[in-house]
């Protein structure tokens, strides 16, 4: 009983370690983009591994900048998705970056990291 106890214990405490680790999930609603803040829109592929490694990337920005800009993503295969996709010609594992009234300013594919994001985003006054 006590063995049962105590691995029952260990695989749970295993278990949050994984979930803790995992990167948080990031906002996905466009409609964010041009309501005052600068925006940064990701084209998530999920049959890509570089878009995991943004939005690792992604949240490590946000954690230093907080919330001064929207961090959205945009996963492929929706319809939302398809219609920005079109709009601006964007591709998989590509972010958007928005001014502050929805203007896009700029577009780089992934892997971009936290500090590359924090320099974009601060040179577009």
């Amino acid at each position: 009983m006590k063995k049962t106890l105590l691995i029952t214990g260990l695989i749970a405490v295993f278990v949050a370690a994984f979930i803790w680790s995992l990167p948080a999930s990031i906002d996905d609603d466009l409609n964010q983009v041009g309501n005052g803040k600068k925006s940064v829109v990701f084209i998530y592929d999920l049959n890509l591994i570089v878009s995991n490694q943004q939005t690792i990337e992604i949240n490590n920005a946000k954690r230093e900048l907080g919330d001064t800009v929207n961090y959205l993503v945009s996963r492929t295969g929706y319809p939302a998705t398809d219609k920005i996709m079109q709009k601006y010609k964007a591709k998989s594992a590509e972010l958007l970056f928005f001014d502050e009234s929805g203007e896009l300013f700029k577009r780089k594919f992934a892997l971009v990291n936290a500090a590359d994001l924090k320099i974009i985003l601060a040179n577009v006054d």
